[in-house]
């Protein structure tokens, strides 16, 4: 497997895998979307892609906070394995990746990100590395008719 930095050729790939995870919910991002912010790529804002024979399988993303106040945070978004590679260790080789490449900057102190209720594996890889959950918000995201709590967690870093 391959890991590495998604870029404006990926565009496709990233839209592809984006509509698996998102399945039945309207897609809101764009393959032009996708290209444009590849290509705005930066050390402080970054898709990661795993990659199986050519084929995109897995994809975080980090974003560092820009604000004066809180740029020694950052969040980890977008994290999807495709269905069929799930167990296989995809999850946390992206996620080893990206905090490899995110605790780069010295001045990075926290990582913060949301876990959707329910998501016991993605939760419990998460507690693997070192996040706790700091709270939960009750119906954070509206599914439909349906309601779902996010637990919200913490990466301290120094």
């Amino acid at each position: 497997m391959e890991i590495r930095t998604l870029m404006e050729s990926d565009a496709a790939a990233w839209w592809k895998i984006r509509r698996e995870a998102l399945q039945a919910e309207p897609q809101q991002t764009s393959v032009e979307a996708a290209a444009e912010r590849f290509r705005q790529t930066t050390e402080d804002n970054f898709t990661l892609g795993a990659f199986e024979e050519d084929k995109l399988v897995g994809v975080a993303t980090f974003m560092r906070e820009t604000g004066l106040k809180e740029r020694h945070k950052g969040r980890i978004y977008g994290v999807y394995v495709s269905a069929l590679k799930r167990r296989k260790g995809v999850g946390r080789a992206l996620l080893a990746a990206l905090l490899e490449k995110a605790k780069r900057d010295s001045t990075l102190e926290q990582i913060l990100l949301a876990v959707a209720a329910g998501q016991d594996a993605a939760r419990q890889l998460y507690r693997s590395v070192g996040f706790v959950t700091y709270g939960t918000e009750p119906n954070s995201l509206k599914v439909g008719a349906r309601y779902i709590d996010e637990d919200h967690m913490i990466l301290r870093l120094y």
